[in-house]
């Protein structure tokens, strides 16, 4: 398994962030943790890399 974080200023803009990583289907999401801290947003990604 693997991880992969990533914050924003704006809800918005993680949004965007996180979406074009959840494109790449060479993986599968195990699962997704959010986080709003006073100042920004953070996600962090769980996931596996699919085996071909």
């Amino acid at each position: 398994m693997k991880v992969k974080t990533f914050y924003g200023w704006s809800e918005k803009g993680m949004d965007k962030k996180v979406n074009e990583f959840l494109k790449d289907t060479s993986i599968e999401i195990v699962d997704i943790k959010f986080s709003s801290p006073i100042f920004f947003f953070s996600a962090m990604v769980i996931y596996k890399e699919k085996v071909h």
